[in-house]
């Protein structure tokens, strides 16, 4: 038995991935907080002040093309104001 059998498969444009999702797009709105990074920002800290939920660091991250949790100082981000459109596919 495979590991990857319970892992759901994504099949897009004839490619299959496994363990991934389709992330969301987002369109930028007036209502977003603009912030610039300072040293030691991370995605879950800031989803946890501004959502209450860490788990949501990936949406921040998705919206300001980044490729992992952690935040280059001096980065400029937009965080949404709430995270309605944080929906994985």
């Amino acid at each position: 038995m495979s590991r990857y059998n319970s892992v759901k498969q994504i099949k897009d444009k004839g490619i299959t991935r496994v363990g991934t999702a389709t992330l969301p797009e987002y369109e930028d709105v007036n209502s977003d907080i603009l912030l610039i990074a300072t040293d030691g920002d991370r995605c879950d800290q800031l989803a946890t002040i501004y959502y209450g939920d860490p788990k949501l660091w990936w949406f921040i991250a998705t919206v300001n093309n980044l490729s992992s949790n952690n935040i280059p100082i001096g980065t400029q981000l937009r965080v949404p104001t709430a995270p309605t459109q944080a929906i994985l596919e």
